[in-house]
């Protein structure tokens, strides 16, 4: 699972999340992941709630709301932010560590 491809939750098909975790340590049980959620039902909020677009579509990547999930709970890639690679380092930046 690389770092900022989308995948689907197996138990909730209609959830998106983006792989936060770095490559080079894949050998964990677990990834970091983030929530996308629809635009209109996610609000942006500068630098922690990234408005991105994927396919066309409008999502919101809900940083506040990372959290590790079980390789086995995630699903196959069906998409990609890594033009959006910046914005979300730098969103972590200023959730982390104030920056």
């Amino acid at each position: 699972m690389r770092q900022f491809a989308v995948h689907r939750l197996k138990n909730r098909s209609d959830q998106l999340v983006v792989i936060l975790q770095h490559d080079g340590v894949g050998d964990l049980a677990t990834r970091v992941v983030a929530p996308l959620s629809a635009n209109s039902a996610g609000r942006a909020m500068e630098r922690v709630r990234i408005a991105v677009d994927l396919d066309g579509s409008e999502y919101v990547v809900q940083l506040d709301r990372m959290a590790a999930v079980e390789t086995r709970e995630i699903g196959g890639a069906c998409g990609s932010l890594d033009k959006f690679e910046q914005s979300v380092k730098n969103g972590i930046d200023l959730l982390l560590f104030g920056v």
